[in-house]
């Protein structure tokens, strides 16, 4: 899922808990989801992590060289 549609699905209070269990904040997130700033890769996978794969880091920021999933791979 990427961050827009995550924005869509769920509240502002689970969103800003999910951005302080990954060690940022709901004003940080609203930047990268409106384009003002650019999520790093470790919050990706930091976003990745608390939410269980909800977001996944591949879709928070598909310009960077992901290593290929068990799922490619076969």
């Amino acid at each position: 899922m990427n961050l827009t549609d995550f924005f869509k699905a769920h509240g502002t209070a689970h969103i800003a808990e999910i951005a302080a269990q990954a060690n940022t904040s709901l004003g940080y997130l609203r930047g990268c989801l409106y384009g003002q700033r650019r999520m790093s890769a470790d919050l990706a996978i930091w976003l990745e992590h608390v939410t269980s794969g909800e977001l996944t880091a591949r879709e928070l920021r598909p310009d960077l060289p992901w290593p290929a999933s068990a799922k490619e791979a076969a």
